[in-house]
């Protein structure tokens, strides 16, 4: 009788086992919905860790505390909606040399500008399409965006920029197995575009690029600033901390002597947003392991990578009693982030929100972010030495780049995931 028992306690063992098994995999594959219900539920749920984790599964489900999810911020309820973009001849997927690195969907990084009635949109291989402003607001779920025909030949684009009917198109070309800093620039025309080169660097580097451009004004003079980095993981670059080489740097580019650089800052490792409003340049910047930085750049200002980081390295272990980077910045004459987030967010785009977006959030930045799929309602002091506010509102998703599109009060995402734009309104 005895055996029995326990010949039926395995047997039943083993089908709630079984069960277990066949409902994870029909869960995880997301078959009839399930995954994106429970999700959508449970947005900071993470399945494999319920299941495979020994330490309290309910620790899983109550990490998110206050945390507020779109639609809702602390104080507003927006309107958030998706459109899915249709990609004209779906270039990107049929591209054979897919940076494995950022391909995260089929659809993979892509970047957003407006001119005039038309959103510009430049994916991570070089191709540019349009879609008109008006569909972003129409009953529309589905956007095509109609691709530009062009002559720009990348490895890898890492922004664009609209400024004086031109788009900027920041991207490395190879050379023997080295990257090649390089700008190209060609006047708006939605049936063509004819690129010229405006800046390429002279220096190479295996693991160099180019970054973020922004417009600014320095002495009198108009020009372009655009971050560079070099290095990768646990191997930071050589050359950040030479003042003789652009990598690792903010670099200053008059629009009339593009010939004519300057190093603006130095000290920098991966700069993912840029924002110049009012002559204040604000950067968001990869750390390492923790340590991504929100910066008030300065001219001729040394910002300490990879020398001083509140981050560690990727290979961190517990209980290593070894600092691999200084922790005090100004201590060692370089300048202090204004805020260090720990952990890091995967930290993305920074923009100015205007005034007449909500009255809650006067006087506000807007951050994104990937791995953090959040945006962050940020307040700064008056100088800009400290951040006052950091409210983190979840949106499950990777954004790559936002917009404020002033016409109708609206926030632009790219969604990169699922090649989506996301629309923020509060009317």
């Amino acid at each position: 009788m005895f055996k029995k028992i326990i010949s039926l306690l395995s047997f039943a063992s083993l089908i709630t086992l079984l069960t277990l098994i066949i409902i994870f995999f029909i869960v995880d594959l997301n078959i009839f919905g399930l995954k994106v219900k429970l999700y959508n539920s449970f947005p900071n749920f993470e399945l494999r860790k319920i299941i495979l984790k020994k330490d309290s599964k309910i620790e899983h489900f109550v990490n998110d505390y206050n945390v507020k999810f779109l639609p809702y911020t602390q104080f507003e309820k927006v309107n958030f909606t998706k459109k899915k973009i249709i990609f004209e001849n779906d270039l990107i997927s049929k591209n054979n040399n897919l940076d494995t690195s950022i391909a995260y969907k089929r659809y993979n990084s892509f970047y957003i500008d407006f001119y005039k009635d038309n959103l510009l949109l430049t994916d991570h291989i070089g191709n540019i399409y349009y879609i008109k402003k008006t569909k972003l607001f129409s009953s529309i779920k589905n956007l095509k965006a109609k691709n530009i025909k062009g002559n720009l030949n990348v490895s890898r684009v890492f922004d664009s920029f609209v400024y004086d009917d031109k788009i900027f198109v920041s991207f490395t070309s190879q050379e023997k197995d080295c990257n090649e800093i390089n700008i190209s620039y060609a006047n708006i025309n939605l049936e063509s575009l004819k690129f010229e080169n405006f800046f390429s660097s002279n220096e190479c580097n295996k693991t160099g690029s180019p970054g973020r451009i922004q417009i600014f004004e320095k002495n009198g003079i108009k020009g372009l600033l655009v971050s560079t980095a070099e290095g990768i993981h646990d191997e930071p670059g050589n050359n950040t901390q030479n003042k003789d080489s652009i990598f690792g740097k903010i670099l200053f580019i008059p629009i009339n002597e593009p010939n004519n650089i300057e190093i603006y800052s130095m000290g920098h490792r991966v700069i993912q947003g840029l924002s110049v409003n009012d002559g204040i340049v604000i950067s968001t910047e990869h750390g390492p392991r923790g340590g991504d930085e929100i910066n008030k750049i300065l001219s001729n200002k040394n910002y300490g990578w990879p020398i001083v980081s509140l981050g560690e390295r990727y290979d961190f272990k517990y209980k290593n009693n070894n600092l691999t980077y200084k922790k005090n910045h100004s201590k060692l004459n370089f300048e202090d982030p204004i805020f260090s987030f720990i952990p890091s967010i995967g930290i993305s785009e920074i923009i100015k929100l205007p005034s007449d977006f909500s009255i809650y959030y006067d006087n506000h930045y807007l951050l994104s972010s990937l791995n953090g799929r959040s945006l962050y309602f940020i307040r700064f002091d008056q100088n800009f030495k400290k951040a006052v506010t950091i409210e983190k509102v979840f949106i499950n998703k990777r954004i790559r780049d936002i917009k404020y599109l002033e016409d109708n009060s609206n926030i632009i995402l790219a969604l990169e995931e699922n090649g989506e734009i996301g629309i923020i309104s509060n009317n």
